[in-house]
Order: structure tokens, then C-alpha cells, then sequence
């Protein structure tokens, strides 16, 4: 499923955090795409990384790690960047799923500073023209006390919070219409009740309900209704199973029903049918 953000609510929020704080915050979706960030221009010292393919390719493969050991457990952690800096991540939960990332980016502890900056020469010396340059990048980068960065995830986790219940984030209902119309067309022949629906796609049977008419124009029972006897037309014509397995595979055991619901919606048998549709080979 596609996750979508209020950038505009969300950029402002993630602004007026940063004037308390002073920590920067990047918020990415469910696909690991960006949606904003505050500040929106990055430190020199990872602006200068990035300016090198090799930096670049680094910065997002250390992105995307902590992307998947967040997606994998679905807690919140502190880690080491590629480049030596401290950073934050945790998970943008909604309905039991994750709709995105909010991660607190280029921090350094006040404490114990010259082995942290010893640390990030050893890692980053080569993306940078000289040592002066990279310490001055450096140098730029503000501070925290390590409680504070300790303390990083429970303020992530009350950010994550704070996104679902001002509803700065959602589901795209498109999106999840798709997949749905997907799952069905690809389960015909199983268990499609709107009890196993909205436990597969964690969503209640009204939002299940409005999602139906929105995108298909009809309740999601007749939906299916409709995708099943579609199938069983082209079964019918393009193969030469009896009708009583035609019935089975597109999910409706009951051969007498099957029939007579074949023909009310299509107003021929479903042997008439497939006679009719041979004529016309």
C-alpha cells in the first residue's frame, strides 16, 4: 500500500520541532521515498559526502539498512551512520501498518567530542579535499548532550504518535482499492468475506465498505460477484473444464447456485453460454 503525508502540516510541524530542539528531522515514506525535512538544506559535511557518486551511493545504502531492520522489528533505534554521525530512526505506524520513517539525522554527543571526531576522520577523510575542509564541516554540525540523543528515540516514537493522530499521514485509498482489486483477482477461487478482507488489509468494514462504491461503484460483495462470473466467462469459452469445476475455481462450491446466478447476471446458462461463445471461435 501507498502511504501519503500533508507535507505542508507535516514541513510546519517538523519547523516549529526544530525551534525547540535543534535536531533535524527527515520523514520518508513506506516506499523509502523523502517526503520533506527540516532543514531542507543539509549540513555541508553530508552535503559534500553526497557530492561524490561513491558518498552518495553510501548515504543511501546506509539509509535503506536502517530502513529494512525498522521495517523487520518495527522499533525505533539509534545507529552509527556510514559517515560517523549518530542518527535516529523509527517506524510511521497507522492500522497496524508502517506508513513511513521519521529519522533524526547528523547528531554528535557533546561528550567525549575529539574521539567522535577521530571517528568520523577515519570514515569520511576520503570524500572530503582536506582535513581542513572536513573539520570545518564538522565543527558546523550542532551538538546534543548524550541524554538527549539517548532520549532520541522516545521523541521519535512521540513524533510517530503525534503524525497518526493529527492525521498528517494516511493510506492513499486509490492505492489500497488496487491492491484489493488485485488480492481479489488473484484469491477467486478462496475465501473472500469482508471479515477475511479487512483483517488482510487492516481496515474496518466501513472504510472497506466506502472504498468499494468510491473506486468500483458497487458494494465489495457484488464486486466480487461481478469479477467472479467475469472469470467464469472466460473460462468457459477459452477452456474445456466441466462447469462444476469452473464453479469451484472461481469460488462458488454450490453448482445449482452458481448456475442460477450465472444466468440472472448474464441471462443464459452458463452450458448456453459457453455453446454461444464457441459459435462465434
Amino acid at each position: 500500500m501507498k502511504s501519503k503525508f500533508d507535507t505542508l502540516q507535516l514541513k510546519e510541524f517538523l519547523k516549529d520541532f526544530y525551534a525547540v530542539v535543534g535536531i533535524r528531522i527527515s520523514v520518508f515514506d513506506d516506499e523509502f521515498n523523502l517526503v520533506t525535512e527540516y532543514p531542507e538544506d543539509p549540513p555541508a559535511f553530508c552535503a559534500t559526502i553526497r557530492k561524490k557518486q561513491h558518498g552518495l551511493e553510501a548515504c543511501m545504502k546506509c539509509d535503506r539498512e536502517a530502513f529494512m531492520r525498522t521495517s523487520r522489528t518495527g522499533e525505533a533505534h539509534n545507529y552509527i551512520c556510514h559517515a560517523g554521525l549518530t542518527e535516529a530512526i523509527t517506524p510511521v505506524q497507522l492500522d497496524n501498518h508502517i506508513v513511513g520513517y521519521a529519522i533524526f539525522a547528523h547528531m554528535m554527543p557533546q561528550e567525549n567530542y575529539a574521539g567522535r571526531v577521530a571517528e568520523i576522520f577515519s570514515r569520511s577523510r576520503k570524500y572530503f579535499e582536506s582535513d581542513e575542509q572536513l573539520l570545518d564541516a564538522v565543527h558546523a554540525i550542532p551538538t546534543h548532550p548524550t541524554s538527549t540523543i539517548n532520549s532520541s528515540i522516545r521523541l521519535l516514537e512521540a513524533i510517530a504518535a503525534f503524525l497518526q493522530i493529527s492525521k498528517v499521514t494516511s493510506w492513499s485509498n486509490q492505492d489500497i482499492a488496487h491492491q484489493v482489486e488485485k488480492f481479489i483477482s488473484n484469491n477467486l477461487s478462496g475465501d473472500l468475506s469482508n471479515a477475511m478482507l479487512c483483517r488482510h488489509f487492516l481496515i474496518s468494514r466501513t472504510k472497506l465498505y466506502q472504498l468499494s462504491k468510491e473506486n468500483f461503484g458497487m458494494s465489495i460483495t457484488q464486486y466480487i460477484t461481478v469479477m467472479r462470473v467475469e472469470r467464469a466467462k472466460s473460462l468457459l469459452t477459452e477452456t474445456d473444464n466441466s462447469i462444476k469445476d469452473i464453479a469451484d475455481r472461481v469460488g462458488i462450491s454450490d453448482y445449482n447456485y452458481f448456475c442460477k446466478l450465472f444466468k440472472k447476471m448474464t441471462g443464459l446458462t452458463p452450458g448456453n453460454f459457453r455453446r454461444r461463445g464457441n459459435t462465434h471461435l
